[in-house]
């Protein structure tokens, strides 16, 4: 039986690519991350191991969706053997054959038929040696969407440290579910999604937002309104793990997830905005009051707004989940605007001393008017043309 699988494309060979694969017998997702195709993708060596049967999801940086990679488990056929001689027969290792569900951002162009004409023999003629110049590549100009996420990349951490008691989610290549509360906030832990329920992988871009890479603190969504009225929203999935213990004096336990709301606002020069929080934390039993549980998880969702672009922000829809099960994480803010900008950061806060703490306001407003501002002030660059 086959133990890898190559994935390639005819289009994107050679390109960058993050992947997603979801076994055919486990509810998990895999983060391959960022690869480049083709890419030989071994299952052996996750942890546990697995088989390549199953679902792979790919998105081409600078692809605006994905494309659906299924590779189904081969049914093994059954062939009689003679009883009156035992015969020993090498059956053939089965090779799974990917089967792409199409998709239109990787159909490949149909081919033009080009008539060759008929070349007619002349006279030759000795050629004179003339020197070619040679031209210099000009690279192309960044986007605006390309310029605030290498900003970002670069200074942002320097804004979160500011943030007393902060806490960096740690990022583990090949683990998918949330531990000790939080400790690793991707995979299945933060799945986050823009406008239709496709998943975003961690460094990609579209042609209106972009995600920062895992590896990148405090983690980053932002999305391009455009120059016309239209619904843009974005969502949070996820489900933390649940704490339990066993106290030799007061026996089992388990650690219970209190949810709090907050809005605020912030500004600075031509710029402002609103701002929601979604807080997640682990609260101990009262005969454990006094150890940490866990950090906290903290979504802000933001408008980046400024009257020099004509933003116009006509309605907004606030769909926090506060009322249903603490243990699952699913929220989404949605606006209708045009001529700004919707985004969503991750934050967390971790205290010894304090146990079961989040954020304050103050500080979600000072981060903003800190890292926003600072990220357009110093691009200075907002296209909405996309």
């Amino acid at each position: 039986m086959s133990t890898t699988i190559i994935i390639s494309s005819v289009n994107y060979d050679g390109e960058s690519a993050n992947i997603l694969f979801k076994p055919d017998n486990a509810n998990v997702t895999v983060n391959l991350g960022e690869v480049t195709l083709p890419y030989t993708f071994d299952p052996t060596l996750l942890t546990p191991q697995r088989s390549v049967y199953g679902t792979y999801t790919i998105l081409v940086n600078d692809g605006s969706c994905s494309n659906i990679l299924n590779v189904p488990r081969p049914t093994p056929t059954v062939t009689p053997t003679p009883t009156v001689t035992p015969t020993v027969s090498v059956t053939p290792s089965i090779t799974p054959s990917p089967t792409v569900t199409i998709n239109p951002c990787f159909i490949t162009p149909t081919p033009t038929n080009t008539q060759t004409p008929t070349i007619t023999p002349t006279p030759t003629k000795t050629p004179t040696n003339t020197p070619t110049p040679t031209r210099t590549p000009t690279p192309s100009p960044q986007t605006c969407l390309r310029r605030q996420n290498n900003w970002w990349i670069s200074n942002s951490f320097l804004n979160y440290t500011s943030i007393t008691d902060y806490f960096i989610y740690t990022y583990v290549p090949g683990i998918t579910t949330i531990s000790n509360g939080g400790f690793n906030m991707f995979g299945l832990g933060n799945t986050i999604l823009l406008n239709l329920p496709i998943p975003r992988v961690y460094g990609s871009f579209g042609s209106d937002y972009f995600v920062t890479k895992a590896n990148v603190w405090p983690q980053l969504t932002l999305y391009n309104l455009g120059p016309n009225l239209s619904p843009h929203s974005i969502s949070e999935v996820g489900n933390p793990s649940t704490i339990n213990g066993n106290d030799p004096t007061y026996g089992p336990y388990t650690v219970t997830r209190q949810v709090t709301l907050s809005d605020g606002t912030y500004s600075c020069g031509d710029i402002h905005g609103n701002w929601y929080r979604y807080s997640n934390i682990g609260i101990n039993p009262s005969f454990l009051s006094g150890t940490t549980p866990c950090p906290s998880i903290e979504y802000v969702w933001f408008t980046v707004e400024s009257p020099t672009w004509g933003t116009d922000i006509s309605s907004f829809n606030d769909d926090r989940n506060s009322s249903s099960n603490p243990n699952i994480l699913d929220s989404t803010i949605s606006v209708v605007g045009k001529n700004g900008y919707l985004g969503m950061i991750l934050l967390s806060k971790y205290s010894p001393s304090s146990p079961s703490t989040i954020i304050p306001d103050n500080q979600i407003t000072q981060f903003l008017q800190n890292s926003i501002c600072q990220l357009f002030s110093s691009v200075n660059c907002a296209d909405f043309n996309v």
